[in-house]
């Protein structure tokens, strides 16, 4: 019984989580009430998205690359919900596996 009211103790992980959300949060312009949850789902869903299109091209995408793209998308999502976030995401994939990075994402990362 006693053991239910020890605080959890914070890991590496719950510490990057909240860096990031923490980094992201300020672009929530429209959806200030988004859950940390979520900002973490588009950051990871994003990156992982571009990681995995990358490898399938035998490239690599640097983090500060795949910072600036998350952050592209988090106003994405801001702006226009999670379906129209789904269906660009998909887009830009499939744009970058044809024609390669935007050049704004690599600009100034």
């Amino acid at each position: 019984m006693l053991g239910f009211f020890r605080k959890k103790k914070r890991t590496l992980l719950d510490e990057l989580n909240d860096a990031t959300v923490k980094m992201y949060r300020p672009l929530l312009v429209n959806n200030k009430k988004v859950s940390d949850e979520k900002i973490l789902e588009v950051v990871q869903t994003t990156m992982r998205a571009f990681t995995q299109a990358a490898e399938s091209k035998g490239e690599k995408i640097s983090g500060n690359v795949l910072m600036k793209i998350s952050a592209q998308f988090i106003c994405v999502y801001d702006m226009s919900g999670q379906e129209f976030f789904l269906e660009h995401l998909k887009y830009e994939i499939n744009k970058y596996l044809i024609e390669g990075l935007r050049p704004e994402y690599q600009q100034n990362a």
